[in-house]
């Protein structure tokens, strides 16, 4: 991949409701070895009319790389995942999820997300830059998060309380 410079941004589109958590992930990446232009939506249904340059989005770059949070209003982030994937124009662009919580982490565990894939906040600067540098291997991977395979059942254990 070739390096970016400040007349060649990364576009990164940051999908994260929590306002505290979009600028401080905006002062993360000021730090990153990168440049980079971002631009950030609040809701799930923002991210896919900007992924789609639709409405007030129409004019936007497409992104380089999408940072994207799991709890979201309106559309969530794995709702947000399933249209990416669906869509042949849309399918090839990185996402590196953000998770809040060890739960949303040990999910995409069970899900074989690969740790290269999601990064828990507040984003790391070397984990920002290392999904930079593999852009181009990132996209030729698609993020799915197809349903994760269940464990069987526990079996029931009977108790007779009269002894026996």
């Amino acid at each position: 991949m070739t390096t970016r410079s400040p007349e060649n941004p990364i576009e990164v589109l940051l999908v994260e409701d929590n306002p505290a958590d979009a600028r401080l992930t905006e002062e993360i990446l000021k730090d990153s070895n990168y440049a980079v232009n971002l631009s950030v939506v609040e809701d799930g249904e923002a991210a896919m009319t900007y992924l789609r340059r639709q409405g007030e989005y129409a004019y936007t770059p497409r992104p380089d790389l999408v940072l994207l949070d799991l709890m979201l209003p309106k559309k969530s982030g794995q709702e947000v995942l399933e249209e990416v994937n669906q869509d042949p124009n849309l399918r090839n662009i990185p996402i590196m999820i953000l998770t809040g919580t060890a739960a949303e982490q040990s999910l995409l565990w069970s899900y074989n997300i690969s740790p290269g894939r999601f990064c828990r906040k507040p984003i790391e600067v070397n984990r920002f830059d290392s999904a930079v540098a593999q852009l181009d291997s990132l996209s030729e991977r698609p993020l799915v998060m197809t349903a994760p395979v269940a464990a069987e059942p526990p079996k029931k254990r009977w108790w007779w309380p009269f002894g026996g």
